[in-house]
């Protein structure tokens, strides 16, 4: 899966990232396009101090998936990329309506999740969830979970899709075309595993840190098939 190869080639380009987090994405697609509009919306208030500090130009918001507080048909280009996992199931197609609705027609949604695969059960965002007992007395309360607390929400179990899942959340129908990729084995739950010191310290710059992102996005442009550990879906609004 290399999501870069989705985003259109419009000049100038406006590519809103839903769950921007600190604004890495934005920062490669600011490299990448140096006249591309880039805006972000992220529901941790810390991230978006950093991302602010890191994109000076881009417009960011502290806002949730499913209310986007952007008019009809504003982007070319809408990225979601980890993101749908994080929400309540419940809000999962709201979520992709309110991206659906801010995307100018022909305009595209990139959307990337984990996948059922065959590491899914790795998931180190669902230690919390299988053993609340050890991961209370080693972690006691997670970076993120003050956000959610703003928002009278909970970390939500880390969901695996199956492509049928991922289909009946986006709905194909509803859309001119919808394409699906896969990528990723166990590389990335491992760095995933590997990285979390360097995020619990604050450091996620650190020059391991960065190391171990780099391999498991090499890891996610490998097709497994099914047996993939991520998941891609490129949509094309009609």
């Amino acid at each position: 899966m290399n999501v870069y190869r989705a985003v259109p080639p419009n000049d100038p380009l406006s590519l809103l990232d839903v769950g921007c987090n600190v604004g890495a994405w934005l920062s490669d697609i600011r490299n990448r396009r140096s006249g591309a509009q880039i805006t972000g919306v992220e529901l941790n208030a810390a991230a978006i101090v950093v991302a602010a500090r890191n994109l000076p130009d881009a417009v960011l918001a502290r806002s949730v998936a499913e209310r986007l507080p952007f008019p009809d048909c504003t982007f070319d280009c809408v990225t979601c990329l980890e993101v749908m996992e994080h929400l309540p199931a419940a809000n999962w197609k709201s979520a992709i309506g309110e991206m659906r609705r801010v995307l100018k027609p022909g305009g595209v949604l990139i959307v990337t999740v984990p996948h059922a695969g065959l590491f899914a059960w790795m998931d180190s965002n669902n230690v919390r969830h299988r053993l609340p007992g050890i991961y209370k007395s080693i972690v006691r309360r997670g970076l993120r979970d003050s956000n959610y607390d703003a928002l009278e929400r909970h970390v939500e179990w880390h969901k695996h899709f199956t492509t049928n899942e991922l289909e009946a959340i986006i709905v194909p129908d509803e859309w001119g075309s919808v394409r699906f990729s896969y990528g990723g084995s166990l590389m990335m739950p491992l760095a995933d595993w590997l990285s979390w010191p360097f995020y619990r310290a604050g450091k996620s710059e650190h020059i391991i840190r960065r190391f171990l992102g780099k391999l498991a996005s090499w890891d996610y442009r490998i097709d497994f098939g099914r047996l993939s550990y991520g998941i891609c879906a490129v949509c094309v609004k009609a």
